[in-house]
């Protein structure tokens, strides 16, 4: 006799790609479970919170959370030198991402998943023909099984027992709201006393307030209080959070996103950015294409691995050259002194980079960093590298 499933499909993780991993499946007519270690959809998300309006629109994101629109963006040199891109029309959305990631959610949940609050997976399993969780719920332990699985968890994958592995390479992204004066665009800095190998930001999120925050291998909280203290910052902040949400951001892509019964989704992948840390766009994108190998293997009843490879083929197809591309120029930039980059900013002015991105997009990195490369960076830019 056949075992009894808990649902079709089970989904670990009720982030934005998790939930919108859950509508697309629900829309093909699959029974799906959407499992959330918090109580709350959204709670504590370390987020800058920007998503470009390409993907708003590709993928028909929910409005409702947007609460500043991006025009443009000034980079600051260690040295004080600013570049700055403007656009006529807006390149960016702000969000609130606690509500929007609560909306995508609404969406998922309108086409009849059921979700699973207070609900933290501590194991993952395929055996038998089934997909099975331990979930741990208040003082309660309980188990779901289903026909298959998707992980989006984000980069707690690491926390799952019996999960496929998840990035090796990570840095930390550290973030703080403030009531600040005199922001009106997206401001980035770079230098080796900002953030040594990365850099850090300002964006407005609302008529005065601002999220301030940066990425670092190291003591990124400490790095985060000592730019706060900084010139470019003190003077315009009147009151600052002593909340300083810290979480790691993986560099880098899992060595298989995918085994029997199961793929790996989102973040937990690696589907990140290098250059930024963003991972919602490419996230979205995955999930679309998980979504549509999920369906394709309830079609033919084969959830093995050599079936879900399919999946990891064709993300990595859409996604290598931007993730290698992004890894190259990260791996280049973590070496630049701060004479370097003040060179390298100087020639950016002059030699007309600005067009270059309003040609290739906000999301999509990779013909940016090749220009760079080939244009922007003459040998006495590599110099003792």
């Amino acid at each position: 006799m056949a075992l009894k499933m808990d649902h079709d499909v089970i989904i670990v993780g009720a982030g934005p790609i998790g939930s919108y991993t859950a509508k697309l499946l629900a829309e093909k007519g699959l029974d799906v479970g959407l499992f959330e270690k918090n109580r709350s959809i959204g709670k504590d998300v370390n987020c800058s919170g920007i998503i470009s309006i390409e993907c708003f629109r590709r993928f028909g994101l929910p409005s409702q959370s947007v609460v500043r629109d991006i025009n443009s963006i000034k980079a600051f040199s260690p040295s004080g030198n600013c570049i700055e891109y403007r656009s006529e029309s807006p390149i960016a959305h702000v969000v609130d991402r606690a509500l929007f990631d609560q909306e995508l959610h609404i969406q998922a949940a309108s086409r009849g998943v059921t979700t699973y609050l207070d609900a933290r997976v501590t194991r993952i399993a395929n055996s038998g023909g089934v997909f099975s969780i331990s979930v741990r719920t208040g003082d309660e332990d309980k188990a779901f099984r289903s026909r298959m699985g998707v992980i989006a968890t984000g980069f707690d994958l690491k926390t799952v027992l019996g999960s496929p592995g998840s990035p090796k390479e990570f840095v930390y992204g550290v973030q703080a709201e403030a009531t600040i004066e005199d922001v009106n665009d997206v401001e980035v800095y770079f230098g080796e006393k900002v953030a040594p190998g990365f850099f850090s930001w300002i964006i407005p999120a609302g008529e005065r307030t601002a999220r301030i925050g940066l990425m670092a291998k190291n003591d990124a909280p400490g790095l985060l209080r000592r730019f706060l203290n900084s010139e470019h910052v003190i003077r315009r902040v009147r009151d600052c959070s002593d909340d300083l949400k810290c979480s790691p951001i993986p560099i880098g892509s899992v060595a298989k996103s995918y085994a029997e019964r199961l793929v790996v989704v989102g973040e937990a992948a690696g589907q990140v950015k290098a250059t930024t840390g963003g991972g919602i766009y490419f996230g979205l994108l995955c999930s679309e294409l998980a979504a549509a190998t999920a369906a394709k293997a309830f079609r033919t009843g084969d959830f093995s691995n050599g079936f879900l490879k399919k999946y990891e083929m064709e993300w990595k197809t859409l996604l290598d050259p931007e993730l290698r591309a992004g890894m190259l120029l990260r791996g280049i930039f973590s070496r630049f002194s701060d004479r370097q980059i003040n060179l390298l900013i100087d020639l950016a002015k002059k030699d007309g980079f600005l067009p270059i991105i309003r040609r290739y997009g906000f999301d999509w990195h990779k013909d940016i960093i090749s220009y760079l490369m080939s244009h922007l960076m003459p040998k006495n830019v590599f110099k003792n590298l």
